[in-house]
């Protein structure tokens, strides 16, 4: 299975990084930019998915300069979002710390494509029904909602990196990240 990148990731992300930035208080520019940014976070997916969030960034500034009105640090935060989406290893605005998390949570059945591989690893992926992300205070919890069939070990193990993105991004934004499955405190992913 592989992941989709097309109309409802697309969304989810755009809706999860207005509630992030609205939730912890960012002004109205500031979530308006990181809206634009998830919007345009995955357009450099249509020249291959390898190194797509660096495609993206860059089809992302053409258009920005061709389009939108955006100040040139305001393009500055869009395009450093987009740019570094995938791996967060240079997390440097509130934005980007909002899409890094909306975009790595983003793992439920609806978002999934057939492919080739049928490892453990996606098998168990088609078994998350739906993610709900909840922030009180400074605290982010991102509940998995799955099935009976769901493993939680195989999760933890396999999918750390969608545990460590999402808790770096949020520790930018001075918060705290929990992971549930089910409403219940997950192991394994601190």
């Amino acid at each position: 299975m592989i992941g989709c990148h097309g109309r409802y990731h697309t969304m989810f992300v755009v809706d999860t990084v207005e509630y992030i930035l609205q939730s912890l208080s960012y002004d109205a520019r500031t979530v308006e930019l990181g809206k634009i940014a998830a919007l345009l976070h995955d357009i450099g997916i249509i020249a291959g998915r390898k190194n797509h969030s660096q495609k993206s960034a860059a089809l992302a500034a053409v258009f920005l300069d061709e389009t939108a009105r955006v100040l040139p640090k305001e393009k500055d935060i869009i395009i450093n979002a987009i740019y570094n989406h995938s791996e967060g290893e240079s997390i440097s605005n509130a934005p980007g710390a909002a899409l890094l998390i909306a975009d790595k949570i983003d793992l439920s059945r609806k978002r999934l494509l057939p492919d080739k591989t049928h490892d453990d690893w996606h098998k168990n992926i088609m078994e998350i029904e739906n993610v709900d992300i909840t922030i009180s205070r400074n605290e982010i919890t991102i509940n998995y909602l799955t099935t009976d069939k769901f493993s939680a070990k195989i999760f933890a193990c396999e999918g750390a990196k969608y545990h460590r993105i999402p808790q770096r991004a949020a520790i930018f934004l001075d918060c705290v990240c929990h992971f549930q499955i089910n409403g219940e405190e997950m192991k394994g992913t601190t």
